[in-house]
């Protein structure tokens, strides 16, 4: 029985990571969204620097809003910490923020001291590779010649045709596919180790 519960809880987890496509960034790490984390300012801009925001994933800032929030504001405002008008203000302590556009957000905290201390984070979305169109992804194949006069007679680069990427309607087929296969394998789950059911007795 330990063994089917294990196969099944491994096959689970490889559900939920095909299912996973988009990232969760959680803004700060193990901090958080704070101006001081464990006796030293926390570097937002290098908390950034390490990641890679695409469209689709999801930023949650987790902070404490009595003493915290979360202001989204213009690059005008960020680079002179101004929250005076914002895009959008959020103050619930655990704000999920879903990225849909490539481009930069800009974050500040509006409490008085805080974005002077550090306390502002600029994400750079991109669009993920599944979401380029295919010419962009496109892999032009050159001849490769062994010596110069083979170069002469090499082909010129407009009259090489492009090797397809990936086509734009493949990844969504894929996501729901993932899901629906993750669902299947949940209930599946749920009903062979008996988690998410209560006894009385």
């Amino acid at each position: 029985m330990a063994v089917a519960k294990s196969a099944v809880i491994f096959v689970f987890t490889m559900a939920l990571w095909g299912v996973s496509m988009a990232a969760i960034h959680w803004v700060g790490g193990f901090a958080g969204w704070t101006t001081v984390a464990a006796g030293s300012p926390l570097d937002y801009r290098i908390w950034a620097s390490t990641r890679n925001f695409h469209v689709g994933d999801v930023i949650v800032f987790r902070y404490n809003n009595k003493f915290n929030n979360v202001v989204r504001v213009t690059h005008q405002n960020f680079k002179s910490c101004n929250a005076t008008s914002p895009i959008a203000v959020y103050s619930s302590g655990a704000d999920t923020i879903n990225l849909t556009r490539p481009g930069h957000l800009y974050f500040i905290c509006s409490i008085p001291g805080h974005c002077l201390a550090g306390q502002k984070v600029n994400i750079e979305v991109t669009l993920a590779m599944e979401h380029l169109p295919s010419s962009a992804s496109a892999v032009y194949q050159l001849p490769q010649s062994a010596s110069v006069f083979d170069e002469a007679l090499a082909p010129s680069p407009e009259s090489l045709e492009p090797i397809p990427g990936p086509t734009q309607g493949s990844a969504p087929a894929l996501r729901s596919l993932n899901f629906w296969l993750s669902v299947v394998v949940l209930a599946f789950g749920f009903g062979v180790t008996g988690i998410g059911t209560y006894s009385l007795a």
